[in-house]
C-alpha cells in the first residue's frame, strides 16, 4: 500500500516512518525535507491546492500528522498571528486536503490532531491514565 503521511517530516512522522516503510510504499508531503532517506517527497503546504494534487495522485490512504507551529500546544499567551497561522493548517488545510483528495478517488485516512487545537485544556481533560478500563463509552 502507497501511504501519504502529510505533515511527515515532523516529529511524529519521523518517528512512525520506520515501521510503516517495513510493509508500505512512503510519499511524504510537507514543507521540510524528511530526515529519512529513500522517501518519495513532494514538498508543499497543505494550503497549497496544487502540492496536494501531486502528493495524493496514486497513493492509497493517507495519515494525517499536520501541526503549524508547536507553539500552539506549548504555551498559554498564543498571540494572534500564531492562532490564525494554527487555524489556517488545522481548519482550512484540511478542509482544503480532503476535498481534493476525495476528487482523486483517495477513500482511506487517519486524522491526528494537533496541540494546538487544545492549548487550554490540558489539565482539563482526562489523560489516559486517569480514566478506569471499565469506563463505559
Amino acid at each position: 500500500m502507497k501511504v501519504l503521511l502529510v505533515g511527515g517530516a515532523g516529529m511524529v512522522g519521523s518517528f512512525i516512518t520506520p515501521y510503516l516503510r517495513e510493509k508500505h510504499e512512503i510519499r511524504v508531503l510537507d514543507i521540510a525535507e524528511p530526515q529519512h532517506e529513500g522517501i518519495d517527497f513532494v514538498k508543499g503546504s497543505v494550503t497549497d491546492p496544487q502540492a496536494i494534487e501531486k502528493a495524493v495522485g496514486g497513493v492509497d490512504a493517507f495519515i494525517w500528522l499536520v501541526m503549524k507551529s508547536p507553539q500552539g500546544g506549548m504555551v498559554t499567551d498564543q498571540d494572534l498571528k500564531v492562532i490564525r497561522e494554527n487555524y489556517e493548517v488545522n481548519c482550512l488545510g484540511l478542509h482544503t486536503f480532503l476535498w481534493l483528495a476525495q476528487g482523486a478517488g483517495l477513500t482511506r485516512g487517519v486524522y491526528t490532531s494537533s496541540m494546538s487545537v487544545h492549548h487550554r485544556g490540558r489539565n482539563y481533560y482526562k489523560s489516559e491514565d486517569e480514566i478506569p478500563l471499565d469506563t463505559p463509552t
